[in-house]
């Protein structure tokens, strides 16, 4: 997300923690920091607007750990690369190369970040572990030609990080400490043992791309066809597919299905709303089918995942 012109001492050492508040022409963000170890911050987002950030200043020697908990983030590299963050997605960035543009698409974002020193985060965390593990240079290495990676939904990452949003009062800046080291450790496992989803990007054509994936997103119930669409802004139909996935990473109906199921999310978190009416809000006409989808996504059925957020509540 790299929102953090003000992180380095943004902290103050004793106090522990920070609290900003960001207007926007449409609403408000809240990010609350705690620096949990040296080099090492922990920022809860909590983001009610659409605007995001533009032309952001580079922080080289930091990458930035980002969380997903709902909501939609999507931003636009200095290359052209578009890199969307959505429900239960976590991305790893390299702060020194910052984003050109971004939104929150929603209009409501609520998530964490980990903004990392990497010199100084590597000396505390060997010193507190007592041994060197090479966490910080394994997500260098991960970045040292695309500048940013996506971890999509995985239920093991689910698990530990949903215990950062429920710490304790008591003994908070520990707990916190120890989370966000069994996260980090976990990361790096997960990315020394299997290769990450990177996004794909091409220059050429991206803002046509961009005007075809807000057609097909404004209204989710709407239903189009790509040869219509591909007859409307004027480039064939393999054209089309071709360059949609070099700039999203994604098939048109892969990110189509992607965009339906995390505002379903969204609104199993934050509506009375029944399945059956999520479904045909999301263009699902049905509910079966809707539900099926979303487990085989996230892993539970819509009625458990909405459960799990009303105990969580």
């Amino acid at each position: 997300m790299n929102t953090s012109d003000w992180l380095p001492g943004a902290c103050h050492p004793e106090k522990g923690r920070s609290i900003y508040k960001i207007e926007f022409p449409d609403g408000y963000g809240k990010m609350t920091v705690y620096s949990v170890l040296p080099g090492i911050q922990l920022i809860f987002n909590d983001f009610h607007t659409h605007y995001g950030f533009q032309e952001e200043h580079p922080h080289p020697g930091y990458i930035e750990i980002n969380h997903c908990l709902r909501g939609r983030y999507e931003c636009t590299m200095p290359d052209g690369r578009h890199i969307y963050l959505g429900t239960q997605d976590f991305s790893v960035s390299d702060m020194g190369v910052p984003n050109r543009a971004s939104s929150f698409v929603m209009g409501e974002y609520v998530g964490l970040s980990l903004v990392i020193h990497t010199e100084t985060a590597s000396q505390s965390i060997n010193a507190f572990l007592e041994e060197e593990i090479g966490c910080i240079e394994t997500f260098e290495q991960l970045l040292w030609e695309e500048n940013v990676m996506i971890l999509r939904a995985n239920p093991k990452i689910q698990h530990i990080v949903s215990e950062l949003y429920d710490a304790p009062a008591s003994g908070q800046k520990g707990y916190y400490k120890l989370k966000t080291l069994e996260l980090l450790c976990f990361l790096i496992f997960q990315c020394q043992q299997r290769k990450p989803v990177h996004p794909y990007y091409c220059r050429k054509d991206s803002s046509r791309m961009e005007a075809i994936q807000r057609k097909m997103t404004e209204n989710l119930r709407n239903h189009y066809c790509l040869s219509d669409l591909a007859e409307e802004y004027g480039i064939s139909l393999t054209t089309l597919k071709k360059r949609f996935f070099q700039v999203y990473g994604e098939t048109p109906y892969q990110y189509l299905k992607r965009r339906r199921l995390e505002e379903a999310a969204l609104l199993l978190q934050t509506t009375e709303m029944g399945i059956g009416q999520i479904a045909e809000a999301v263009g699902y006409q049905n509910p079966s089918k809707f539900s099926a989808a979303f487990a085989e996504y996230y892993g539970v059925p819509p009625r458990e995942y909405k459960k799990g957020v009303l105990l969580d509540g």
